[in-house]
């Protein structure tokens, strides 16, 4: 703004060395200082419109990091439900001798462990099996005749 304050004095000067009549120079400096008046009015026009559409977009911006944010809390929830982590140090109570002791499972879930203090090797269940054959979660303790009602209701449902 410093180079067209001093450019706009350079032009009035020039103005006042080459025009001699004096009604004529205050015309023409009135003239200029208009001009100039309407340029500096645009550029706060396009300035104000310009900031009007940054607060729109500072806006938006909150409101989708807000969302972001409600996002990544979903997922970090979905994978503490879905995923342990690797890293993950399980308690165990041995049934054959009551003892309590921590097995490391960075190297991968194992079926079987064995107990430091009675050195009985338990079996570990981690409800990978829980469907039986007749395709309900029902840790295998139905009945053939829940099997044979639930296929009958199946075929029923299809006629």
């Amino acid at each position: 703004m410093s180079n067209l304050k001093k450019r706009l004095n350079e032009i009035l000067a020039d103005l006042e060395n080459n025009i001699q009549n004096k009604e004529d120079l205050d015309y023409v400096k009135s003239q200029v200082y208009n001009i100039s008046l309407l340029f500096l009015d645009e550029i706060d026009k396009i300035a104000e419109l310009n900031l009007g559409r940054l607060n729109v977009m500072l806006d938006r911006e909150k409101e989708l990091s807000k969302r972001v944010a409600t996002m990544e809390k979903v997922i970090k929830s979905i994978e503490k439900e879905l995923y342990v982590s690797p890293e993950c140090d399980f308690e165990i109570l041995c049934p054959y001798c009551n003892t309590e002791f921590v097995e490391d499972f960075t190297n991968g879930f194992k079926r079987e462990v064995r107990c430091p203090e009675c050195d009985n090797i338990i079996e570990l269940d981690w409800h990978e099996d829980d469907e039986c054959s007749c395709g309900h979660e029902c840790n295998g303790e139905c009945s053939e005749d829940d099997e044979e009602e639930e296929n009958n209701n199946e075929n029923e449902d299809d006629m």
